[in-house]
């Protein structure tokens, strides 16, 4: 059964749909789409999010592995940015703004400049400040590795963890994706949808899996981001339909606020149109997850993804 936080934060995501008109979920092809979906057996490692002493085989820390792997979710975020004519460009490498701050990250480690394990929150600025040259919201981004580098945030962290383990397993609910926004709002808290701090505990949940680490993750929601919605609504899925000014504006790649009506119902949309899949499917989230993660792939006859300048996600 899922926790009452859970219940809560669908429930919310259904009244923002039914007050809305500009995205709809299309009842009969979410139903025709779940019959086509499959568990998986394969569980990403991520083990090039974090470093190689937070994952030594054999003096595996899994309380640093999901420090680390928190820090580095936490600031993935604000890839959409505007350029100098007002449009909107994506901070990336290959396509992909997660694949930059992979490589962000590394380069911050290679100089001995990770938070909390190399650095204190007052050598941050000095330190971290000339490697994010270029990068967007490299102010929001200080803040948030101030906030890792501070010992108290860091005992916060830890202390959540130790109340998730049983003593055999961790308990990954939305519950906790809500207490680890609160203990890190710099990186977590500005978001009603915990993205980050969902994807935070399911990639950590991930990489202990590698390690002997059992976690229960079954009440996680999906991470609502903007390439779910665009990958529901592609033609040869057809979950969700969009209304004529939406598609428009998606098309003209206009740059939405990230509290906009829009982007709300887009990430609303996409919680619950997977929630129903999951249900139908006897799935999992994280498979539902999964699948679209590998349909977004190859979207041949999808809309462009929603635009949004945000670090929320």
């Amino acid at each position: 059964m899922k926790s009452k936080a859970h219940r809560a934060f669908i429930e919310n995501c259904e009244d923002i749909l039914a007050r809305q008109s500009d995205v709809v979920i299309n009842d009969k092809a979410l139903e025709a789409f779940a019959q086509t979906l499959t568990a998986s057996s394969f569980v990403p490692d991520w083990k090039e999010y974090i470093s190689a002493a937070a994952q030594d085989d054999a003096h595996y820390d899994f309380k640093r592995a999901f420090y680390e792997m928190a820090m580095i979710v936490a600031n993935q975020g604000g890839f959409i940015y505007e350029d100098a004519t007002g449009a909107a460009q994506k901070w990336q490498v290959n396509g992909s703004g997660a694949r930059a701050m992979v490589e962000k990250m590394a380069e911050i480690r290679n100089a001995g400049a990770l938070p909390f394990y190399d650095l204190a929150p007052a050598e941050i600025e000095a330190k971290i400040r000339p490697l994010l040259a270029g990068v967007p919201f490299a102010d929001e981004r200080i803040d948030i590795f101030k906030a890792f580098a501070d010992p108290a945030r860091h005992q916060a962290v830890m202390d959540l963890l130790d109340a998730a383990f049983d003593g055999e397993k961790y308990t990954f609910d939305m519950g906790f994706a809500e207490k680890l926004a609160q203990v890190m709002p710099e990186g977590f808290g500005n978001d009603p949808f915990f993205k980050k701090s969902i994807l935070a505990a399911l990639m950590a949940a991930a990489n202990g899996h590698h390690h002997g680490i059992k976690s229960d993750v079954s009440d996680m929601t999906i991470a609502a981001d903007y390439i779910l919605p665009q990958v529901l609504n592609a033609d040869h899925i057809g979950v969700l339909s969009f209304s004529p000014a939406l598609t428009e504006k998606l098309q003209k790649r206009e740059i939405f606020r990230e509290n906009a009506d829009e982007v709300t119902a887009l990430r609303a949309a996409a919680v619950v149109a997977c929630a129903r899949l999951a249900e139908i499917s006897g799935l999992s989230a994280q498979d539902i997850d999964g699948a679209l993660w590998l349909a977004g792939r190859k979207l041949p006859n999808a809309r462009p993804h929603m635009m949004c300048k945000t670090m929320q996600f």
